[in-house]
């Protein structure tokens, strides 16, 4: 029972302590409310995150743009690249990186230097964009009228093609309309339900169709599941999309918040295995069996429900000091966690492969737990790190 009362102790306290106790260090310029505006004109020469109902940034940015909320347009100079999530997603801006956008409606108009990564309902790559690297999409309408220097693939249940493509077009659609004025470079491979006429002319490369067959269900449901089948694809990577960067944006208010506690319980990770390997079991596993014995009680009810919800929130949270010990990993490991801007790049690819690694079929469940053991633990032993050393509610330098 007392393992029990530990592991309940431990999940309060790490929740508290990460959610309440947490010192504000702000290193870059983030601004949030209900309209946010960059005006055209100012000049940042960091990396800006900005969150609102309604966000405008026509500003030149000599870093990065994250952005979060209901209507997004990213327009004047954007020097590295722009992450946004949003229900209306308009990028008019000259981007010198990558753009990754999800939401209902994308929209690029401006050049972007790299690749585009989008997740929507409706993606629209207009005439007056310049994208320099490849497009990965998944929609369910996707028109695109500009210029892509590398290769396109995604999937889409009517995908509209009038735009030049420098390289290969693989993707997975419903209809595919390729319009007046296309041009393929690469090689044009293509599956959907029924085979497109292709102008004479418009692929310098081969043309591959496989045809999908439908499986017939009787019924008026087995005929709605027919006409969803072409969305599957998509619309599975377009979630994937969606909860990469909810996870990276809470990520990202995490590092800003509490800097040195990420950065302390991804090192731990590397530098205390066993430690977090076991806090992270008990976390894991004696924690919700605590909850639920408790719950059992009339007196313990709330506390047991509490503590299954502060619970279910930290295991949310354990991927993110997984993603930056992998991503410290691999941009390297002798580099200290200090920089917000080295925690958040190693964050974002950290978390990317974490992503694809708990897509992998059944391998993905081992992955998911191993993230949320260490994840636990890290923070069990963060946490205990903090108690000893400064006590409750202070930030600490790393080990």
């Amino acid at each position: 029972m007392n393992t029990m009362r530990r592991g309940i102790t431990v999940a309060l306290t790490v929740a508290l302590a990460v959610a309440l106790s947490a010192i504000p260090v702000l290193a870059f310029d983030a601004r949030a409310g209900d309209n946010v505006t960059v005006s055209a004109g100012e000049v940042v020469n960091e990396d800006v995150y900005l969150a609102g109902q309604t966000v405008v940034c026509n500003a030149t940015v000599n870093g990065d743009v994250f952005a979060a909320g209901q209507t997004l347009t990213i327009s004047g100079v954007v020097a590295n690249g722009v992450t946004a999530g949003g229900q209306t997603v308009l990028v008019n801006a000259s981007v010198g990186h990558g753009v990754r956008a999800a939401g209902n409606t994308v929209d690029i108009t401006g050049d972007i230097g790299r690749d585009v990564i989008a997740g929507c309902s409706t993606l629209n790559i207009h005439d007056s964009a310049s994208i320099a690297g490849d497009l990965a999409f998944a929609a369910g309408t996707a028109v695109i009228r500009g210029d892509v220097s590398g290769n396109v693939r995604g999937a889409a249940e009517q995908l509209t093609v009038e735009g030049s493509i420098g390289g290969d077009v693989t993707v997975e659609v419903g209809t595919l309309v390729i319009g007046p004025g296309a041009t393929i470079d690469g090689n044009l491979a293509y599956s959907g339900s029924k085979e497109t006429t292709i102008p004479a002319g418009v692929v310098k490369g081969t043309v591959t169709f496989t045809e999908r067959v439908e499986k017939d269900k009787p019924g008026p449901v087995g005929e709605g599941w027919k006409a969803l089948g072409p969305l599957a694809f998509f619309a599975g990577l377009t979630w994937k999309v969606i909860a990469y960067l909810m996870a990276f944006l809470t990520g990202l208010i995490l590092i800003l918040l509490a800097p040195w506690r990420m950065a302390g319980a991804a090192t731990s990770i590397r530098t205390d295995t066993g430690p977090v390997a076991g806090y992270g079991a008990i976390a894991l596993f004696v924690t919700p069996i605590a909850a639920i014995v408790v719950c059992a009680t009339v007196v313990g009810l709330p506390l047991g429900i509490i503590t299954l919800l502060l619970w279910g929130i930290l295991l949310y949270l354990s991927q993110i000091p997984v993603s930056l010990f992998i991503g410290h990993a691999i941009l390297g490991r002798n580099k200290p966690l200090e920089s917000k801007g080295f925690m958040i790049g190693c964050l974002a690819l950290g978390l990317l492969l974490l992503t694809l690694a708990r897509a992998i079929p059944f391998a993905g469940f081992f992955v998911w737990l191993a993230s949320g053991l260490f994840g636990l633990g890290a923070f069990v032993v963060t946490e205990r790190r903090l108690m000893r050393s400064h006590g409750v509610g202070q930030d600490f330098p790393m080990p």
